[in-house]
């Protein structure tokens, strides 16, 4: 089954079998940019603009059809792994750009709702993250996509976006409304591994923000519950933010077992360094060394 990339790949070797440029390629077809996100598998073209494409490029819709470049799952599916690569590094602008552009794009043709409202949940967090529109705006566009009554929507996939939703009031000091949503996605009953081991995330958002309001039993609590499930699962993912959280929160309390501390950031550092966190392996390390010095 040909992907996206290899689709590109092909559209690209045509192009420069025809000698044309990309700008040529799309005159009077589409924008430069998106023959540039199509040949660089970011974007799938409408079969109205495959069509123009394979007439310039002297081959019919059916020589990428005959290759069944209709694999709309596969593009979803590579498209929604590629933005979540991009969040984990913190890389907004980019996912911005691709947001952007499947939102164009959707208007010829339709992927989903499920991808729809994936697309719009990072296009407007990306935008909030980068400046381009305040975190009012964001809340607003995120609270409805959450609230539409659109069948066959992914309840998994709303409670993510109420994750979202619940750091930008957090990150912005509304507290009451960050923790209802919190508490909402915990409480939820779905029977599915992959929402238990995206609860670890949400413990661990929780128990800092209780750590934030300087309610550290609340945050030793939570924290101590999102531990609990990690292990369950055998699942490290979140499990040395969560020591780290538990203890900084002992440390604060002023009450809490000087032993159990320590336990709890010998933990966390094996875990960091399981993983080669090194950013982390030195925050533990400083919050070892603020212990001997209490001593």
């Amino acid at each position: 089954m040909i992907s996206n990339k290899v689709l590109g790949e092909e559209i690209k070797r045509l192009r420069k079998q025809q000698l044309l440029s990309q700008k040529e390629l799309a005159d009077g077809i589409c924008c430069q940019t998106t023959i540039s996100s199509i040949e660089k598998g970011r974007a799938l073209p409408s079969i109205d603009i495959l069509y123009f494409i394979s007439l310039r490029l002297n081959v019919t819709v059916d020589y990428f059809l005959q290759h069944n470049y209709q694999s709309y799952q596969l593009y979803v599916s590579e498209t929604m792994d590629g933005i979540e690569d991009l969040l984990k590094r913190k890389n907004y602008s980019e996912i911005y750009e691709i947001t952007k552009l499947e939102r164009k794009l959707r208007k010829n043709r339709d992927l989903g709702s499920m991808f729809n409202q994936f697309i719009d949940w990072h296009y407007y967090r990306a935008a909030q993250l980068l400046g381009l529109i305040s975190w009012k705006d964001s809340v607003e566009q995120l609270t409805l996509l959450v609230q539409s009554k659109e069948i066959n929507k992914v309840q998994y996939q709303d409670l993510k976006i109420k994750n979202v939703l619940a750091n930008v009031y957090s990150e912005n000091g509304e507290t009451e409304k960050a923790l209802e949503y919190y508490n909402e996605i915990l409480m939820a009953n779905i029977k599915l591994e992959s929402y238990r081991r995206f609860k670890l995330k949400v413990y661990f958002n929780l128990s800092k923000l209780y750590f934030y309001e300087e309610d550290y039993e609340e945050s030793i609590q939570v924290a101590e519950k999102g531990i609990k499930l990690s292990i369950e699962l055998q699942d490290i993912s979140m499990l040395g933010n969560l020591y780290i959280q538990s203890a900084q929160s002992m440390i604060l309390l002023k009450k809490e077992d000087a032993e159990r501390i320590k336990t709890n950031l010998q933990n966390a550092k094996f875990i960091f360094t399981l993983t080669n966190k090194a950013k982390s392996l030195e925050f533990v390390e400083q919050l070892e060394e603020q212990i001997c010095s209490n001593i």
